[in-house]
Formats: C-alpha cells, structure tokens, sequence
C-alpha cells in the first residue's frame, strides 16, 4: 500500500476531497463559513454538491434517452396541456413557406407583444421578445424597434436550423405573458422567471432569475441575469448572485432583494411537481412565472436543468437527492404514487428541517 492511501481513506471518511471545481466557490464559501472550518475552500462540499459528473450519471439514470433525443417544446406544450399544466397559449407554428407567409398576413395585424422561439433550441438562443407595436414598428425587450421583415428573417433562420445546428427546427410563436403586479415590486426590465428543480416529482432547489440592463431584458444567467436562491419552504430569496459575485439589491432598480417572498409560494410548487412528473423524466428543471391575468405559468421543461442554482442557494444538491431517494425506498412506493400536492408538503418540510436529518441516517447505516 502506497503511503498515501493512509491519507486518502481518511481524506474520504472526513468528506475532504479536494471537490469540487471553483464553479462552485459560492457554496464552499457558505459551507465553510457555517463550520468554522479553516481550510482551503477546495476542501469542503464534497458531499453536497453536485458536480458535472454526478449531473451526467442523474441525467443517463433519471431521464430515458428517447426523450432526450425527441422531445421539442412543441411535444412539451402537449403534454402540459393535456396534464392541465397552465402554458402560454400557442398562436402560430411555423415549418414552411405557406407557414412563413401566414406569419408575415398576422404580423400585419399584430398590435400587441409576442415571443418568437425554436422548438428545439436550449439555452434561450433563438427566442425574440416582441413587447409591442408603434406603427410600423416592432419594439423589442431591449428597446430596439425592428420591421416585420427582420421578424420574417428571424423566422426563417429558426426554420433553416441556425440555433439547432443546423438541423431543421420549427418556430412557435406564442403569447407574451405580462408580469403580476404583485411581482413588481422586484422591478426587473423584463419578466422575470422561476426555474424549480424537480427530482422524481419532488421540487428540491429553486431560484428566479432576474433580468438587468446588462442582459437586455432577459432571464438568463449567463448573459448578466441575476440568480437569486428561493428556500423551498418559504418561497423567499436567501441568497443572490450577479456576475458571479453576491449582491444584495438589483444593479439596475437598486431594489433589495433578501427576504422578499413569493405569493402563491405552493401553487408554484405543486405546479411544478405536475410539470416535472408529466414529461416522464426524474430530473428537470420547470421554469415558470406569475403572469397577470393567469397566475402561475409554465414557460419551458428543462430535460438537463443547469448546476448554477446551487451558487444561487448557497447550497448543494446532492443531500436533497439522497433524502428523496430514501423517502422512497424506505416507503417502498414510487414517486407516482404520491399526488403533487404531498410532494411540494414533504418537500416545504424537509426543506425547514435543513435537508441534514437522512444524510446523518445514511451514514449511520
């Protein structure tokens, strides 16, 4: 035996890896700091966190290939609807000339906003926000005003595969929700959205992503949206993320944001659930928002949710996975035998009860 496999076993036993990657500096920051430990920060969250690879093995286990590979917006919208999920109502699908054609007659007749998206795009690439119409003018999120020929071209380039690689898409132009005004108070340039992670049903970690002026208006991290962790069992931000920095108000409004709590807090949850349990896969990402006029929407399933949220939360995921897989096994049922409105109360409970409960069980056994 080397000498170094002494060091190894106990690095191991201690939960000491050197794991993971600094993506996740915000979480070993928090775990740090709550065990007064004075290690370097590489050290902790070994067992928490849910790294890249734990991420691939969820998806290989959780989600059947099939769907992986087949399942579009379009084919997620039905399922939705025919599981009485609430979505944005749907006015167009376009997938040829005479399709084009007819786009080009509505949009002569369009006064109000719209969203123009590919149905097999990710990421949000490929998805225009019309919020209204000023003469002969299209006026977008960012503020830009653009002809209805730009929207044509626009279309046709969903249609050609330029945001799926080069595979031929299908373009779905739906309705624009507008934000609640109950949400306003965050003021965001733009509608903001709420992605829930949803493991076997179970909503486990949750987040809003706030538009800034940095990303134009639109929810996404990635290009300068803010990432603010949701506690599950309150529905309030705890924590946020900008740039991968943490900040405490909006960089645009100057509105805080610790503590603000979000109304219809179990709607949202038990809608997620039935969104999450109705594409037939064991880990997604449902991203929603509370629209007027509708309540709570679900705007897109996401079949690989992003490792992201967990520097919004402060938190891992690993031990929130593990507490479900044992809740269902040691109750020997399956996750669909369980409604969705138990799921999101076990979840709000456990979440309460800081997920650390089975983690210590599982050890011990």
């Amino acid at each position: 035996m080397s000498p170094s496999d002494p060091q190894r076993r106990r690095r191991s036993f201690l939960g000491l890896q050197r794991r993971p990657p600094n993506r996740f500096k915000q979480v070993q920051r928090n775990i740090r700091k709550e065990s007064e430990g004075k290690l370097p920060l590489s050290w902790y969250g070994g067992r928490d966190i849910l790294t890249k690879e734990n991420w691939k093995y969820l998806i290989d286990k959780r989600n059947p290939k099939e769907i992986l590979e087949t399942m579009d917006k379009l084919e997620e919208k039905a399922r939705l609807r025919e599981a009485g999920v609430p979505i944005p109502g749907t006015f167009l699908v376009l997938e040829t000339e005479e399709d084009i054609e007819r786009y080009s007659q509505w949009l002569g007749n369009q006064t109000t906003g719209f969203v123009v998206k590919p149905s097999k795009g990710h990421g949000g690439s490929g998805v225009l926000v019309v919020n209204r119409r000023v003469a002969q003018r299209f006026i977008l999120t960012s503020g830009k005003g653009v002809e209805a020929s730009f929207l044509i071209r626009h279309a046709n380039r969903i249609l050609e595969g330029a945001y799926t690689k080069k595979v031929p898409d299908r373009a779905i132009v739906e309705e624009r929700l507008v934000l609640s005004r109950k949400l306003r108070e965050l003021r965001p340039p733009g509608l903001l959205d709420i992605r829930v992670v949803v493991y076997r049903g179970f909503p486990i970690m949750a987040m809003t992503r706030l538009p800034t002026k940095r990303s134009g208006g639109r929810a996404n991290i990635h290009q300068g949206a803010i990432g603010a962790g949701i506690s599950i069992s309150e529905g309030r931000i705890i924590a946020a993320t900008y740039i991968r920095r943490t900040i405490k108000r909006h960089p645009t409004s100057g509105k805080g944001l610790l503590g603000f709590r979000f109304n219809m807090w179990e709607d949202i949850l038990e809608i997620a659930s039935e969104a999450g349990s109705c594409m037939n896969m064991g880990f997604v990402g449902v991203d929603l928002t509370v629209a007027e006029g509708h309540g709570v929407v679900v705007l897109e399933v996401n079949k690989r949710p992003g490792l992201e949220i967990q520097n919004a939360n402060r938190s891992g995921m690993k031990r929130r996975i593990k507490w479900v897989d044992r809740y269902l096994r040691k109750n020997k049922i399956s996750e669909k035998e369980i409604g969705t409105g138990i799921k999101a109360e076990l979840s709000r409970n456990w979440d309460s009860d800081g997920w650390k409960k089975p983690l210590a069980v599982q050890e011990e056994e």
